[in-house]
């Protein structure tokens, strides 16, 4: 299972996303990353992806192969196109054979960053067939992967306005509300953040025990809330 956020903040963006490659057999787990970047000068880009391994493996190889020319483009949606182009052609490569093992051409991707044309950061979501869409203001965030479980908090607390610092709390929280309706979704985190205008990336790994207190306060915050909510039950539900 996977869970990857991409959230467009105030001042910057946050990338999230689960480790954990394998589903089902809890004595057989196996991690790896999900998060990749590439930088160079004022170039600066993140891609997250679910569904199968082997297709983003490919993926990212193709483009760290072609990376000169990936990079070369100015502006951040042409980055897009060549990343489209790249998934079609792995489609039309692969898909008749993973057909014949009754598998999709699944592969999900969310990509964020800032090519140096751009006045601002941007974030995007692209689909199995190429096409993309671009994350805008009214809808600041984006998900794939195991989604239905986070999506309630994210819709109630965040918006554009907020901080990447903030950002980063509610979508640990939102995490955290997957990982305890689905076990499968389960730390280590890698976090990718960027400041506007920065061309630079804040990546860090975290893992069970570094959420544990975050996952008891917020706990405790909701229990507090019901008790609040219960001595106004007369006036609330008549």
């Amino acid at each position: 299972m996977t869970y990857c956020i991409g959230m467009r903040c105030a001042d910057g963006l946050i990338g999230i996303a689960d480790t954990r490659l394998t589903s089902g057999d809890v004595d057989y787990v196996v991690t790896g990353k999900k998060i990749f970047i590439f930088k160079e000068k004022k170039h600066a880009l993140f891609i997250m992806f679910s569904g199968l391994k082997s297709l983003g493996d490919e993926m990212i190889a193709i483009l760290n192969n072609r990376a000169k020319e990936f990079l070369d483009q100015k502006k951040i949606y042409q980055g897009l196109d060549f990343i489209a182009k790249v998934m079609r052609e792995l489609r039309h490569r692969e898909e008749q054979w993973l057909e014949r093992g009754n598998l999709p051409f699944d592969l999900n991707c969310i990509v964020g960053g800032q090519f140096e044309g751009d006045h601002t950061a941007q974030l995007f979501r692209i689909y199995p067939e190429g096409s993309w869409t671009r994350v805008r203001r009214d809808t600041p965030f984006e998900l794939i992967g195991e989604v239905k479980y986070g999506k309630p908090l994210l819709d109630r607390t965040f918006n554009c306005n907020i901080s990447v610092d903030k950002a980063l709390l509610i979508g640990l929280i939102s995490f955290d509300t997957v990982w305890k309706s689905n076990p499968l979704v389960h730390p280590p985190l890698d976090i990718v953040s960027y400041k506007l205008n920065s061309f630079e990336f804040t990546q860090r790994r975290l893992h069970e025990k570094d959420l544990m207190k975050l996952r008891v306060k917020w706990e405790e915050s909701l229990s507090k809330v019901i008790e609040d909510l219960n001595k106004l039950r007369p006036k609330l539900i008549k």
